[in-house]
């Protein structure tokens, strides 16, 4: 009987490693050839009270500790529980349909690139790292924000209310004299002033106050005439000749009507009366009061009926013009109270009417003329003063009401935050209407009284809630991926045609460049010094080339040195590191060769400059020439063989007429005179 042992760990792998083991014994005898089956594997042993009570303590431990630093006990029991193994499936579960959100469908996106977003786990088809869940939240139009963070954005809020809705219209008018109350003071009798008595423009007068004194024989006629009517009056005797006596009055009477038709008062005329006797003078009184403002009287000058001599403005009320748009017309009405402030008067404020609107409006500007009339007792508000007006129109005595600052116009639809209260809000697309004096404004259909609305810090939850909904418009539409790369092409080169023989060079180049790029992305640098080899010849060649229609072409352009250099440096490279580094200068030397002289037409494939931002982060990426179709990143290689951001097809040029060789572009060290190419005309 033959005896065997084989040792087996508690992992179930066969093998001699240290460590607990259990035995299993098979017994086999030669003259049967039976195996006894070794006896039933002793079932595993559970953890000793020691352990338990090492777990226990440990636990206990947490939960302590999780109480003095603020945190939730869930948080330490789910910390114990983890180390015992206990409810992990659960939460796992949890997890995942937390993860899944509506419509069980769970989405991935790439931190690099964001729009990239797959409904399955893998890698990102640009950069090719590993992709992330996204939260199902963001599909919602509810927007949650940790409370921390509001505090730290500085977010308010503001109630809707309701109330009067009052139109207010805030605007510019300037003090002007009332034409009501304007009075010209005219002569009407020819003479000349004697005696000037308001002799200055501003002056204030009142009713009965000498302007100035004249002397006019009319005026002394005028008065003979009504003394001599008075003493006939006298003399004739009614009771002898009724007729007479009749006469003599009416001839009084008409003397008198001359001179009040001269301004001469009825006082005058009744110390015309009482002195008996005519004067050569009589003076003007003024027919109203108020303040000069136009004087054309000197003392010593002719006057004549008709001319004016003074004109008096009484500003006892004064006009206010103000100028309105033709979209505030609706709001402003005659008798409607208006409230001026004047910004040398602080502190006072006056109150006024609106008289008139004008019917008209100007062409050009498109405003229109108000007038509004104010008492102007204490003579403060003086004609010419700019002053600040508001017009109050009460619309309605009962709106829904919400701050102005809540509301977000973005010209096509306003939209408005509601807070629900722990750090959730809601995008409430609103209907605006009438803007109140106090900031708030009238809200048609999207809000209601007492609901809370942001006011400070929406525009960042407004750029989230733009962002989630750009994430729900790309889910459910058409996966960005089905979708076939589209490709920008460079504006063309400087060339307008290539020789044959410079198309072939150039093409024989693009095809050793694009090998060693090859070469790189497969993350090996076997052949490269042939490779490069075989493309500096190719660059001497082609420079060797005239180009018809530019004969110094090759001269005008230093990519032919910077390429020949960064060859020379990328086939005395040594590393795969180095080789990279030195294909990024190559790649860029290359890349404006291409955009000078152009893709020969007759290259089989379309030629695309890709920009890797992986690659020489601090100098902004770096590009590589590819031919079109799969992305092969010769920088990354299989790290991430797919990483690029941007890809542009470069020019392509036609054919021309092939040309006789040209002298090389590298001019001579020591040049001669008439020897150098560039001499030549």
């Amino acid at each position: 009987m033959t005896t065997t042992t084989k040792t087996t760990d508690t992992t179930g792998k066969t093998g001699d490693s240290p460590g607990r083991t259990d035995h299993e014994t098979s017994t086999s005898t030669p003259e049967t050839g039976k195996v006894i089956p070794p006896p039933s594997a002793k079932p595993p042993r559970g953890p000793s009270v020691r352990m338990v009570l090492t777990v226990v303590l440990v636990a206990i431990l947490a939960m302590t500790l999780g109480a003095a630093f603020n945190q939730n006990l869930h948080t330490a029991w789910t910390a114990a529980s983890s180390y015992l193994g206990i409810g992990q499936d659960h939460d796992k579960h949890a997890s995942t349909e937390k993860a899944e959100g509506a419509g069980g469908v769970q989405y991935y996106t790439c931190g690099m690139h964001p729009w990239v977003i797959l409904p399955k786990p893998g890698n990102c088809p640009i950069c090719s790292m590993e992709l992330t869940p996204l939260d199902p939240k963001k599909f919602t139009g509810e927007i949650v924000i940790d409370p921390v963070v509001v505090q730290n954005m500085g977010v308010r809020i503001a109630p809707v209310v309701t109330g009067p809705l009052v139109k207010t219209i805030r605007t510019v008018g300037s003090v002007d004299y009332n034409e009501r109350l304007v009075r010209d003071v005219n002569i009407k009798v020819s003479g000349w002033i004697e005696k000037l008595y308001v002799d200055y423009l501003g002056a204030e007068v009142v009713e009965g106050e000498k302007l100035f004194d004249v002397y006019s024989p009319d005026l002394y006629a005028a008065q003979e005439e009504y003394l001599l009517a008075l003493h006939s009056r006298g003399k004739v005797g009614a009771t002898f000749v009724p007729e007479a006596a009749k006469g003599a009055a009416d001839l009084l009477e008409s003397a008198r009507t001359r001179l009040l038709y001269y301004d001469i008062t009825p006082e005058q005329i009744k110390q015309l009366k009482a002195s008996d006797k005519p004067s050569k003078t009589m003076a003007i009184l003024s027919p109203h009061r108020g303040v000069v403002i136009e004087k054309h009287a000197n003392e010593g000058m002719n006057v004549n009926p008709g001319m004016r001599v003074y004109r008096i403005a009484d500003l006892s009320r004064v006009w206010v013009m103000v100028t309105l748009y033709e979209y505030q017309l609706p709001y402003v009405q005659t008798g409607q109270k208006a409230v001026m402030t004047l910004p040398y008067i602080p502190g006072q404020s006056f109150e006024g009417t609106v008289v008139y609107i004008y019917p008209y409006l100007e062409k050009k500007t498109r405003e229109v003329q108000v007038r509004l009339e104010f008492e102007n007792p204490h003579k403060l508000l003086k004609p010419g003063m700019f002053a600040n007006i508001e017009l109050q129109n009460t619309l309605a005595q009962r709106r829904t009401l919400a701050p102005r600052e809540a509301i977000i116009d973005t010209g096509e639809r306003q939209v408005a935050f509601v807070s629900l209260g722990d750090g959730k809000f809601e995008p409430r697309q609103v209907q605006m209407g009438v803007e109140t004096r106090d900031g708030m404004v009238e809200i048609l259909n999207g809000l209601s009284p007492g609901e809370q609305v942001v006011v400070s810090g929406q525009f960042l939850i407004d750029s989230e809630a733009n962002i989630r909904e750009s994430l729900a418009k790309m889910i459910r539409g058409n996966m960005a991926t089905d979708q076939k790369p589209a490709v920008n092409v460079s504006p063309g080169g400087a060339l307008a045609s290539l020789p044959d023989a410079a198309a072939s060079r150039l093409n024989d180049m693009l095809d050793t460049y694009l090998a060693i790029g090859d070469r790189l992305a497969g993350d090996s640098t076997d052949g490269l010094a042939v490779d490069v080899k075989h493309f500096m010849e190719n660059l001497e060649a082609l420079t060797s080339t005239a180009i018809p229609d530019d004969p110094h072409f090759w001269h005008k352009h230093d990519e032919i040195v910077k390429l020949r250099s960064s060859a020379q440096k990328l086939g005395k490279t040594t590393t795969l590191e180095e080789a990279r580094l030195g294909f990024a200068d190559l790649s860029v030397a290359m890349s404006a060769l291409l955009h000078a002289t152009g893709v020969p037409v007759s290259y089989p494939t379309q030629v695309q400059e890709l920009h890797c931002p992986m690659f020489l982060q601090g100098q902004g990426g770096s590009i590589w020439l590819q031919p079109a179709g799969d992305v092969r990143n010769p920088f990354l290689g299989s790290r991430m063989i797919s990483c690029f951001d941007k890809r542009t097809a470069l020019p392509v040029t036609e054919a021309g007429p092939d040309a006789v060789p040209a002298p090389s572009a590298t001019p001579p060290k020591n040049p001669q005179p008439g020897n150098d190419p560039r001499s030549k005309p």
